[in-house]
């Protein structure tokens, strides 16, 4: 039976399906103006959407203040959750024990629900993050860690969600981190820095940068392929996505997309990468060989994705 993705338009401001084989649409979710990041839980039960108010990071303005929570098996918005102060939410994860976190852009802080399934206001902690601008962070499983992307003050910075007497530390990796890949197996955090066109490879134990090496323009987001131990970054400007052997950070293979690439997912397989392109586009790429072997339509500007589990649809069709 076919998967399904899940994936947020954020200038057609909702959130969308699509069968993965086909990329025939199976129905979308409007949303308040321009949402953002969002994050499924381990059961595929609900997703977790922040509403970043904004269409990017360059756009001034503080109008998103909210969590979105979706129940994905119908399709259908169960509750909102009001961040008051700490505006512009855009990383947001889970951790290992399915507790949510969310990035305020707005006010540097990282805030976080034990319970995102309690469906009530409030936050249980609140911290900084000791840098400004925060706009993704990496968490480790157990979620007393965090390191976040701080895009003006141009560093990544470690902290404990859960102590804010414990002081952040900040490691200076180059201009603008953006992109992020947290590897908690070998203690290794990569990150993108898109003005520097670097990557930087950082020992999580001792902060230690061990590593960098250079990228084509503007690497936005950078990601892991197990399988062959491989770096992949999308670069933004550069209109392109790049392959890197992670032991070397050799250059292994460049290729460019029709227009800005947004996002990336890796199948449960790692046989394909499904790329979000800024011509409402979807490209499957072959990791292998790199052909692009399927191409289909999605509504405006569509970025974050996730391929639900084979045969999930049914619970629509058990709905209609």
């Amino acid at each position: 039976m076919a998967q399904s993705m899940m994936l947020v338009e954020k200038c057609s401001h909702r959130i969308s399906w699509y069968d993965i084989d086909t990329g025939a649409s199976q129905g979308c979710l409007e949303l308040p103006q321009f949402p953002h990041e969002f994050v499924v839980d381990d059961e595929f039960r609900y997703a977790y959407v922040g509403h970043y108010g904004v269409q990017n990071s360059d756009i001034a303005g503080n109008h998103g203040r909210s969590v979105i929570v979706i129940d994905i098996r119908e399709r259908k918005i169960v509750h909102v959750y009001d961040l008051g102060e700490h505006a512009r939410p855009h990383g947001i994860g889970l951790d290992g024990q399915g507790r949510l976190y969310v990035l305020s852009e707005w006010s540097g802080h990282l805030l976080v629900k034990e319970n995102p399934r309690a469906f009530d206001q409030g936050w249980d902690h609140i911290t900084p993050t000791g840098g400004t601008k925060g706009h993704l962070f990496a968490l480790t499983k157990d979620g007393l860690t965090a390191f976040a992307m701080n895009l003006t003050s141009g560093d990544v910075t470690r902290f404990n969600p859960y102590d804010a007497s414990i002081e952040p530390i900040s490691i200076k990796t180059g201009q603008k981190p953006e992109g992020r890949c947290l590897r908690e197996e070998t203690a290794t955090l990569y990150t993108s820095q898109r003005i520097s066109n670097t990557v930087a490879v950082i020992n999580t134990k001792t902060l230690e940068i061990e590593r960098t090496f250079p990228t084509p323009n503007d690497p936005c987001r950078i990601y892991y392929d197990e399988k062959r131990n491989r770096l992949l970054t999308m670069n933004h400007f550069g209109r392109s996505f790049s392959v890197f052997d992670e032991a070397t950070g050799e250059l292994l293979h460049e290729q460019k997309t029709p227009a800005n690439p947004l996002a990336l997912c890796i199948d449960d397989e790692a046989d394909f990468a499904y790329i979000a392109v800024d011509c409402e586009q979807v490209q499957r790429f072959d990791l292998d060989t790199f052909e692009v072997v399927q191409t289909f339509d999605t509504g405006n500007e569509p970025d974050v994705m996730v391929i639900l589990p084979d045969g999930f649809s049914r619970h629509w069709e058990k709905a209609a």
